[in-house]
């Protein structure tokens, strides 16, 4: 591991952090990324080029380093230490080995360090203190005070990395914008278990993070962030003593490599309790998408491990293992990754009807929680030796609504079966392979020619979906087809559906234009149609079928050519509005329109207003 030396921030370079004569210190901080967030940050090779340039001259390099850095220095120098490490420049980002090797110990370099120093860069002691923190110790509920606020809302809390850099060391003090002490975070204990879950006792040092379970452990990630999809996966390594190497630009398959890991080297099964309650992740899969799956509501949510003692095994619940030559115990719970799911040897029981999987799985209570199993219709697994089962929903069955020992329909009975472990290899034309776990629509291949009429761009469409509060968005109608030409009839329909659907229109006038040409974008019309889906899915689908094939509009009020600034705003039954606005296509400007769309709750008078149909009116829409 390289180390700056705390009196001249130069770099010097250690076999391993046992090696460092006497201590060191650490700095965890957020990092610059952006102008705003101040001087950008200096690199391993930012502080070798100063280096060298003050052997030269005689200078010292502690003065020319950035202000973080010569600050961090100043600090350690303050307490007596002659080491610190920083992130940002004490790993060569350039050596593919030497990155890897930092991520796999960076848990390790925290731990050893002598101290680590968590720089709030947002966080001014004008509003909170350490003063501050020991006036209100004493309160019932000191969190609440608002005083707190500007420190739980600080940047620092937020980010992905800084979870095991909190957990990892032995002593951490908490610092100031201006480098002033807030509190270690053996003060801020209660404060860091209220608000971001994570127990008292692991920051006071009272309990070690192995004796909580994966589940729990995963959960103190909340809903944290990093810069790259690999890092969830990456910053977690040492909190699960799992060593991996990082793949950079593999996405999120990098969190189910760790939950691969993890599996062959725990027996907790609390790797497959998770909720999504916060996410949108697929949750017929067994392994989460993100760490922020584990995110539960309520603290009594969170699951632990509960294996049975063991006991004396019966005889008929053993076989023979030509392998070992000896007798094998078949009641236990084994998990290995196959191409087409989990095989998994766990025992299974009916109740009310459903299937479910006995996991060894408690609440916080001490209720028993059960795995919803059902038949996978779509695995792909080949032989029918084993039953293939994908997760159920809800995922979680048990808690208060489970008081038994044993369910109406009998014991569990140990089975041998696949459980789908990631969504259908098979995907969309267009789709990525992790689409299934972070944001994707549909492709919409009409716009894909030059001459596309009106194209609808997949970041406005994820917008409108999040806006309009929808669940999914469809392409109907010519949207799946070739351009219109001046024979097309059928309109573009983009179709958002959630509890109420929203479909606009786009199509072309049949008013003049000699045949056979392709229409110019003054022939577009566009319009918007809104109701609600209602309680059966055949009966709305229906609907959102007649819909998204109509062709009537009113050419007085639906050219988009005669909207000023073409743009128009419309509202919609159920107090909201969408406002339409089209501009030329930089790439195609005298052919193409590029539509965006906006969605919010209706406030102002003057708007198109939508007409109810008839069973929506009665129904008080």
């Amino acid at each position: 591991m390289w180390l700056l030396s705390i009196d001249r921030a130069e770099l010097h370079f250690f076999a391993s952090p046992e090696d460092v004569p006497d201590e060191y210190a650490a700095l965890s901080h957020t990092w610059n990324n952006k102008p705003e967030h101040g001087p950008p940050e200096q690199s391993f090779q930012d502080v070798q080029k100063i280096q060298e340039r003050c052997i030269q001259d005689g200078t010292n390099p502690r003065d020319l380093v950035s202000e973080k850095i010569r600050r961090c220095c100043e600090l350690a120098e303050k307490h007596g230490y002659k080491w610190v490490w920083i992130d940002t420049c004490c790993i060569d980002k350039t050596s593919s080995a030497e990155l890897s090797e930092a991520i796999n110990s960076m848990y390790r370099y925290y731990a050893l360090a002598a101290i680590c120093y968590g720089y709030l860069r947002d966080v001014d002691t004008v509003f909170f203190s350490h003063e501050d923190l020991e006036k209100q110790r004493d309160l019932p509920q000191p969190f609440l005070d608002p005083t707190y606020r500007q420190l739980w809302s600080s940047i620092w809390f937020q980010r992905g990395w800084t979870l095991q850099e909190l957990i990892a060391p032995r002593f951490f003090v908490f610092f100031s914008r201006t480098w002033e002490v807030i509190g270690t975070k053996a003060d801020l204990a209660e404060f860091l278990e209220t608000k971001f879950r994570i127990p008292a006792a692991v920051n006071r040092l009272h309990a070690s993070p192995s004796e909580f379970s994966v589940a729990q452990r995963m959960s103190w990630f909340g809903l944290r962030q990093t810069t790259r999809p690999e890092d969830e996966a990456y910053c977690l390594l040492g909190l699960f003593e799992v060593n991996m190497p990082p793949l950079y630009g593999e996405g999120r398959n990098a969190f189910r490599r760790l939950q691969e890991e993890i599996m062959k080297q725990s027996a907790d099964t609390t790797l497959f309790a998770w909720r999504g309650v916060l996410t949108d992740s697929p949750a017929e899969c067994l392994f989460a998408a993100s760490p922020a799956d584990f995110t539960e509501i309520q603290k009594e949510d969170e699951i632990v491990y509960a294996p049975p003692r063991r006991t004396q095994v019966q005889a008929d619940t053993t076989g023979n293992d030509p392998a070992l030559g000896v007798r094998a115990d078949l009641n236990e719970m084994t998990f290995a990754v196959t191409p087409t799911g989990v095989r998994a040897n766990i025992p299974i029981f009916t109740w009310r009807g459903g299937l479910f999987g006995d996991l060894y799985w408690s609440s916080g209570d001490g209720r028993p929680v059960f795995l919803h199993l059902e038949p996978d219709p779509d695995s792909e697994a080949s032989s029918s030796r084993r039953t293939s089962y994908r997760v159920g929903e809800p995922r979680l069955t048990g808690g208060e609504e489970y008081h038994d020992a044993c369910p109406a329909d009998g014991p569990p009975s140990w089975q041998e079966v696949l459980i789908r472990h990631r969504p259908p290899l098979h995907r969309a034309p267009g789709q990525l392979p992790d689409s299934a776990t972070f944001r994707s629509t549909p492709a919409i291949p009409m716009q894909l020619t030059f001459d596309a009429p009106v194209r609808f761009p997949e970041a406005r469409v994820w917008q409108f979906l999040i806006q309009s509060e929808s669940d999914r968005f469809e392409i109907r109608g010519a949207g799946l087809e070739s351009p219109w030409t001046a024979d097309s009839t059928q309109p573009i329909a983009y179709v958002f559906v959630g509890f109420q659907y929203i479909i606009i229109r786009v199509g072309p006038c049949q008013q003049d234009g000699p045949p056979g040409e392709q229409r110019q974008p003054k022939a577009i019309w566009a319009t918007i149609s809104a109701g609600y889906v209602g309680d059966s899915d055949i009966e709305g689908e229906a609907e959102i079928s007649k819909v998204s094939a109509d062709t009537m509009h009113d050419c007085s009020q639906d050219h988009v050519l005669q909207w000023p600034d073409l743009r128009k705003r419309f509202t919609l039954p159920f107090k909201k509005e969408v406002t339409l606005s089209f501009t030329p296509c930089p790439l195609n400007p005298e052919r193409t329109l590029v539509l965006e769309a906006s969605c919010c709750l209706s406030t102002l008078p003057g708007s198109s207003q939508i007409s109810v149909p008839t069973d929506l009116a009665e129904a008080g829409w």
